[in-house]
């Protein structure tokens, strides 16, 4: 199955199903699967975790070029087979946000990007995300001939950006308190699109994951867009591309 990633809008929605979604299950509304392991309490060092992550990760699938969204199509460029978008929130009962579904992304498009918004969520909030790689089960994508990744948002409140990896992520049996994603909170989100880019070594866990781990670009799984926190939110984003 593939999994539905955040959306790129969707002339026609694509729902990848993917194994597993790159945030828990029990907040997420992309399909997740019931051999996603809990976090536990237990915890390894740093070095371990980089071992582990090198050993329990399938090969990656290389990208043939630097651009992985337009804001126009519902897969993800430039990677075979593509992952494609969804949209994620803390599922409280009275929050609303757009795109109301993973089928609804076709609406999201506006202006050449992707268009997520929201309000009343309690928990944490919610947003949209992708998944790099569409197959069977999540693959990794490899990104190693890259320094890192940029793209283009507007809006008006904070985004928090998270990208996922092998590392984070239950399916790999390598964390033990999973989707501590290498991340950045992005306050200065303005009506005009600004271009931000990140090297990976700008992109931090946010230190409850366990074991600790660098991130490695050969194992990248996804990228989120969401709320800082259980707060309104309203942002657009354009032009997702890995930079040299």
């Amino acid at each position: 199955m593939s999994r539905p990633i955040a959306n790129l809008g969707r002339t026609v929605i694509l729902a990848m199903a993917v194994s597993s979604c790159i945030v828990p299950p029990d907040a997420a509304n992309c399909p997740c699967s019931n051999g996603a392991s809990s976090p536990s309490s237990s915890s390894n060092s740093g070095s371990n975790a980089n071992e582990s992550t090198a050993m329990n990760a399938p090969p990656g699938v290389k990208p043939t070029a630097a651009q992985l969204s337009d804001g126009a199509s519902p897969n993800i460029l430039n990677v075979n087979p593509p992952g494609s978008w969804f949209m994620m929130n803390d599922r409280t009962a009275k929050g609303t946000m757009l795109p109301a579904s993973n089928g609804d992304f076709a609406s999201a498009i506006v202006n050449g990007g992707v268009h997520s918004e929201g309000k009343g969520y309690t928990d944490w909030g919610g947003g949209i995300g992708f998944n790099f790689v569409g197959a069977d089960s999540l693959t990794p994508l490899d990104a190693s001939a890259y320094a890192g990744i940029s793209f283009k948002l507007s809006g008006s409140a904070p985004v928090h950006v998270g990208l996922a990896t092998v590392a984070t992520m239950p399916d790999f049996g390598v964390c033990t308190k999973c989707y501590d994603h290498f991340s950045v909170d992005i306050a200065d989100v303005s009506s005009t699109p600004k271009l931000y880019s990140y090297k990976w070594s700008q992109l931090h866990a946010g230190g409850f994951g366990a074991p600790r781990a660098s991130l490695d670009p050969k194992t990248l799984i996804g990228l989120n867009f969401t709320s800082k926190g259980a707060a309104p939110w309203n942002f657009t984003v354009h032009d997702v591309t890995l930079i040299q």
